[in-house]
């Protein structure tokens, strides 16, 4: 199985959506909190949601400063992405 990052903060309005498409799909991953994160670390240039599995970006994408993704792909999206 993948090794899956979801990139969020917690005031986005997809990011627990993202969530829990990914936790039905039985998909275990990683959260990683933005606000959290110290300067300067890479993953506060994401826009929220992103989805990384095995460092390659499932959806979302880099992102000066972040920023929001919108339109979150179908459920069948994510199962062929991470589960083939």
């Amino acid at each position: 199985m993948k090794m899956v990052k979801v990139i969020y903060f917690n005031d986005c309005p997809n990011a627990q959506n993202m969530m829990n498409v990914l936790s039905e799909l039985g998909i275990e991953f990683e959260k990683i909190e933005q606000t959290s994160l110290l300067e300067g670390d890479e993953f506060k240039n994401y826009s929220s949601p992103t989805v990384i599995a095995s460092g390659v970006v499932i959806f979302g994408s880099k992102a000066e400063g972040g920023g929001c993704s919108l339109n979150i792909p179908s459920i069948d999206y994510f199962r062929e992405e991470l589960l083939n």
